[in-house]
């Protein structure tokens, strides 16, 4: 079958390709390419994780899959005193963020049942094909680029905690790096045991024995945990943007969905397209955006994104006056006129000549450090994500399904798919959503370029710019009082929207370059 996909990696994208190849549809690559990720991407993902996928369905159909960790902790003493949980720090060279690991900050992964619904609702293949590519790559091994290695790097002291982790990815006492081939035989074993078995068995018998044995010491998951995991289907969230209709993750998945549809909300008031890409103004614009979505956030929402029905009050129009005042307020000071308009995580983007699209993001958050004894198979940190826990640490109680910032994505023409993108990136990754389709949508840049150009993102009091970004125009914000830090390069810290583009004669996309992104396409 025809199809484009893009992808954090070569041989990810590969993955889904040869499935679209084989007859496979586009949940067919998505699936094999997310497990072949696992393997070529593992600082970012894993199986140990959980995740989102959003699927479109040729006949109209669009379902979000919400598989992302539960906190655990199901009949257990509520102690948290013997807990293995402790902060680190990683460096992203312009900018340093702080994270907790340990066996302590593993929630209840989310993976393996995710995909197990999605196969079964979706998919033309049987499971052993779709897993052959990643089992391929992890027992034969596969060669580290410069951006993996990269990645690698950045967090040493998560891959190398253990004497498992360091026998994969420090097998000579040394990290491996660019050009050297990297094995990851027991997680090849892993996926062999459940493409026959069915994904479901991570949750009971041996695999469930050996994960409450390596996290019940230190960490929180219980066999009730596991037993009682399940995928959660839910309706997209709808906004309207410049006459596309967006579909994004709803609450209480995601807290990232509807961020993105607050801060289109508020940049559809202004003629976006005419103030010029990356130009004083918008620039301007954009930082008075992304600080007022943050503060709406903190007022209005992260109290609430339990609430029933907490989306449709959040984005009401009675509710976002008051941030529509403030951002015009703020844009007077800051010398815009008002000018309504006339109109550690990875992500994969498919779309197929049938109609069919899906957009993957799944997370690892930065891994807890530990793997699952034999298996091969890191744990997330979860539970250590600060931008994740925003009420604390181990606030939540057992069995709640924690809500994320990722926010897999589909714009739609009327009702066919027209864009499909997404993001990792922690906090970054709303803003980093809201900057391409923007560019794509306002500014009418190429794919290319609409994934490629150098972001912004406001955090934590300061305006963060990648180097690209106009020096001029960055001054004239210094000037306003706003602090600025200017990056020396391009960053993985900004995300990677990976995208694929259906608009016209002859589909495309574009894999993000921060992450080594990579689009494929047959030929249509």
């Amino acid at each position: 079958m025809k199809g484009v996909i893009s992808a954090g990696q070569q041989l990810t994208a590969a993955a889904g390709m040869e499935m679209l190849e084989r007859g496979g549809n586009a949940f067919d690559a998505a699936v094999a390419a997310s497990f072949a990720s696992f393997v070529c991407e593992s600082p970012l993902t894993s199986m140990g994780g959980g995740g989102f996928f959003m699927a479109h369905s040729r006949g109209g159909e669009t379902l979000l899959y919400d598989f992302f960790p539960d906190v655990p902790g199901r009949g257990r003493a509520a102690s948290r005193a013997s807990l293995d949980f402790h902060p680190i720090e990683i460096d992203f060279t312009s900018a340093v963020q702080q994270f907790h690991i340990g066996r302590g900050a593993a929630a209840v992964p989310g993976c393996m049942a995710g995909f197990a619904r999605v196969h079964r609702h979706h998919c033309a293949l049987p499971l052993t094909t779709l897993l052959e590519p990643a089992i391929r790559y992890a027992r034969d091994g596969f060669v580290l680029n410069a951006q993996q290695a990269y990645f690698h790097r950045t967090i040493i002291p998560i891959l190398t905690l253990t004497e498992e982790g360091r026998a994969i990815y420090a097998p000579r006492g040394t990290m491996l790096g660019e050009g050297e081939r990297v094995f990851m035989r027991e997680m090849a074993d892993t996926m062999e045991y459940l493409a026959v078995n069915g994904l479901e068995r991570f949750y009971d018998g041996e695999i469930a024995e050996k994960i409450v044995k390596g996290f019940g010491e230190g960490g929180l998951i219980t066999r009730e945990d596991l037993k009682s995991y399940e995928t959660k289907v839910r309706t997209p969230l709808e906004v309207s943007y410049r006459g596309r209709r967006i579909f994004l993750n709803p609450p209480p998945s995601s807290s990232g969905g509807a961020l993105v549809a607050f801060s289109l909300k508020l940049l559809e008031q202004y003629d976006v397209g005419g103030m010029g890409h990356n130009s004083a103004e918008y620039l301007k614009l954009l930082y008075e955006v992304m600080r007022v979505t943050d503060l709406a956030r903190t007022e209005a929402f992260d109290e609430r994104v339990y609430e029933e029905g907490i989306a449709g009050k959040f984005l009401a129009d009675r509710s976002m006056e008051e941030y529509r005042r403030m951002l015009a307020e703020f844009a007077r000071e800051l010398g815009l006129c008002d000018r309504p308009a006339t109109g550690n995580t990875t992500h994969i983007s498919v779309a197929d000549e049938e109609g069919n699209a899906a957009s993957v993001t799944t997370s690892n958050g930065e891994g807890c450090g530990h793997m699952i004894p034999g298996m091969g198979v890191m744990l997330n940190n979860m539970l250590g994500e600060d931008d994740i826990n925003p009420h604390g640490f181990h606030a939540l109680p057992a069995g709640t399904r924690m809500s994320s910032m990722m926010a897999p994505t589909i714009v739609m023409r009327g009702d066919v798919p027209e864009v499909v993108l997404g993001t990792g990136g922690s906090s970054r990754i709303r803003n980093a959503i809201v900057q391409v389709i923007v560019n794509l949508l306002d500014h009418g840049l190429s794919v290319a370029d609409a994934v490629n150009e150098p972001r912004v993102h406001w955090d934590r009091a300061v305006f963060q710019a990648e180097r690209g970004v106009e020096a001029t125009s960055l001054d004239l914000i210094e000037r306003t009082g706003v602090p600025v830090n200017r990056w020396h390069d391009r960053n993985m810290y900004f995300g990677g929207v990976h995208t694929v583009v259906m608009a016209g004669e002859r589909p495309t996309g574009a894999g993000d370059s921060r992450r080594g992104g990579v689009c494929l396409a047959s030929q249509f």
